[in-house]
C-alpha cells in the first residue's frame, strides 16, 4: 500500500468535503458553518482560541463553491471513517491527536498507518481509503479547492458493495487486540525495537523468498 504523505513526525491522511464524511457520501454542511467561514478579506486573521469545533468547523472558504477552502474536524476518540474518496486534492494536517489510515475499499485493520500531531497529508484526487482516530480526539485541518465531493466506496472481502450506513462486516478481531498502538504512547525505544523487528521481518521474507526462487 502506498500513500502519499510529507513528514512532521509521522504523517498521512483524512476526510470530508464541506461535511463530516465518516461514512462516506456527501454530507450537509453544520450547523457550524451557518455564520460562515471564521477568515475572509474582512477578517484576515483568526486566534485559535476562536474556534469551537463541533464536527466541520469552516475556516475560510466553502468546499461546496469554487475556489480554495480550509476546515476543521473535530473526531472523537476511536471514530472510524469508512472507505471512500474525494473528487479533488486536498491536503489534510493533523493538529491534535494521532489519525489511522488505510488504502483501498476494503476496510482492513491491518493496513492502517499512524499520522501524528503536525504530520501533513497530501491525497490526490480519487485516492480511495479509510480512517480511524487514535485513543483521543483528533483535530483535521483540510485544505483543497472545491466544489469537492465525497463517495462510499466500501466492498466487503468478497467484493460486494457494503451499505453507507451499514452493517458493517468486521474483517477480523478488534484493532487494539492486533497491536494498534498509539505511537504517542510509545518510548523512543519502543519505537526503535519495533522498526528494528519491521526490518528483520522484512530481511527473512527476502531470504526466503530469494531461497525459493527458482535457479
Amino acid at each position: 500500500m502506498r500513500l502519499f504523505y510529507a513528514i512532521g513526525s509521522t504523517c498521512a491522511v483524512a476526510l470530508v468535503c464541506g461535511a463530516t464524511v465518516m461514512s462516506g457520501q456527501t454530507r450537509p454542511v453544520s450547523k457550524a458553518a451557518a455564520s460562515g467561514p471564521l477568515v475572509d478579506s474582512a477578517r484576515p486573521i483568526m486566534q485559535a482560541e476562536e474556534v469551537t469545533l463541533k464536527g466541520v468547523t469552516p475556516i475560510f472558504g466553502d468546499p461546496s463553491k469554487t475556489g480554495t477552502y480550509i476546515i476543521r474536524t473535530r473526531l472523537t476518540a476511536n471514530q472510524e471513517g469508512r472507505p471512500h474518496y474525494d473528487d479533488q486534492d486536498r491536503f489534510i494536517t493533523v493538529l491534535k491527536g494521532t489519525l489511522w489510515i488505510g488504502k483501498g475499499d476494503v476496510f482492513s485493520p491491518d493496513k492502517l498507518l499512524p499520522i501524528r500531531e503536525g504530520g501533513v497529508a497530501y491525497l490526490p484526487a480519487n485516492t480511495h481509503y479509510f480512517q480511524v482516530a487514535g485513543d483521543s480526539e483528533v483535530i483535521l485541518q483540510i485544505t483543497g479547492n472545491g466544489p469537492v465531493k465525497s463517495v462510499h466506496s466500501e466492498l466487503d472481502a468478497k467484493g460486494q458493495p457494503v451499505a453507507e450506513g451499514g452493517p458493517y462486516p468486521r474483517l477480523g478481531p478488534p484493532p487494539r487486540r492486533r497491536g494498534y498502538v498509539d505511537p504517542d504512547l510509545l518510548t523512543p525505544e519502543q519505537l526503535e525495537q519495533m522498526e528494528r523487528e519491521a526490518a528483520a521481518a522484512k530481511a527473512a521474507a527476502a531470504k526466503k523468498a530469494a531461497a525459493q526462487a527458482p535457479k
